[in-house]
């Protein structure tokens, strides 16, 4: 699982030093002066922290220290971001996608409702649908699903049916922002291979 995090933060920063780097040329095309095509460094530095930060945490996982990789996924989601007081989707989509994994290790030390604040944090970084916001109500569904658990188990049966029910809600509200990421692909590229290229 550290693999495939640790995969999607460096395809995550790929993406956004492309975009970076294309805005800048763009910009260039059009008759900018030179000093504006400097590559956002505050974006880059942000990007950079966030990668050091996922693998302290993949490297605390790996120790079986729980707490450790909590603790840099803190870090990460309070850390400063750049441009303070303008919101850029790159940034947008690391802090979604830091407060998915700070919640999945609350759950996996049973801390339920630090878990459910921290995926109420990262939806607010993905208010639109997208991989992101599916990966956080998904992680949300864990938690119904973890709730509903420990509530049978203490006895509470009327209460563990409602999370269980409230788990199986949120797993099919991630199938369908799921889809419509997909939809809006597929629409995208047809509509680009209808245009043709420019």
């Amino acid at each position: 699982m550290s693999r495939l995090r640790l995969v999607a933060g460096l395809v995550i920063a790929a993406l956004a030093i492309a975009v970076a780097l294309a805005v800048g040329c763009r910009e260039r095309d059009a008759g900018e002066p030179e000093s504006a095509q400097v590559v956002d460094m505050e974006l880059m530095a942000f990007l950079s922290e966030a990668r050091a930060l996922h693998h302290q945490a993949n490297l605390e996982e790996a120790s079986n220290d729980l707490p450790g990789a909590t603790r840099a996924m803190r870090r990460l989601v309070t850390a400063r971001r750049p441009h303070e007081g303008t919101t850029t989707p790159e940034v947008e989509e690391v802090l979604a996608d830091a407060y998915a994994r700070l919640a999945e290790l609350e759950l996996r030390q049973n801390e339920l409702d630090a878990a459910a604040a921290a995926i109420a944090s990262g939806l607010a970084h993905a208010p639109e649908p997208t991989y992101f916001r599916g990966h956080l109500v998904e992680v949300e569904g864990l938690i119904e699903e973890a709730r509903a658990a420990g509530l049978a188990d203490a006895g509470k049966p009327e209460e563990a049916a409602r999370a269980r029910a409230r788990a199986i809600e949120l797993l099919e509200e991630v199938v369908r922002i799921q889809d419509q990421v997909i939809q809006r692909s597929l629409a995208a590229r047809d509509a680009g291979a209808v245009e043709g290229p420019r």
